[in-house]
């Protein structure tokens, strides 16, 4: 089953990505980068992007997070929601402004439906 979703419904994305999918399947996953609750197509769509984002060197988080934390720990950890890897004081932040907004934590994606084999994902990538 496919449902139409309105714009209004969804959390707002970095605007580089573009529009997401207008048309997602009826499914209710938590969803790549933090964002909260939705369709698997929505999370494989803000999955892919992470991943180009990744490519880039310039990964972007929940603009309803707000500002990354200007002062960061200097270790190195693999990061939750598929960022990659950073900082413990990055990974932190994450943890909480994921729950704190879209009340979704990483055990819940990286442990359920959330965390899948995406189309296009790379290994490589996510553990650099």
């Amino acid at each position: 089953l496919l449902l139409l979703v309105p714009a209004a419904a969804l959390p707002k994305f970095p605007p580089s990505w573009g529009p997401p999918p207008e048309v997602m399947t009826m499914d209710y996953v938590p969803l790549a980068g933090g964002y909260g609750h939705g369709s698997s197509s929505l999370s494989s769509w803000i999955y892919q992007r992470m991943q180009e984002d990744l490519k880039k060197g310039k990964p972007q988080f929940p603009p309803e997070f707000g500002d990354v934390p200007k002062v960061q720990t200097r270790d190195l950890r693999l990061l939750p929601f598929g960022y990659g890897q950073g900082s413990g004081t990055l990974a932190m932040w994450l943890r909480k402004r994921a729950k704190e907004v879209y009340d979704e934590s990483p055990e819940e994606f990286e442990g359920g439906s959330g965390m899948r084999k995406f189309d296009g994902f790379d290994d490589d990538l996510f553990l650099q």
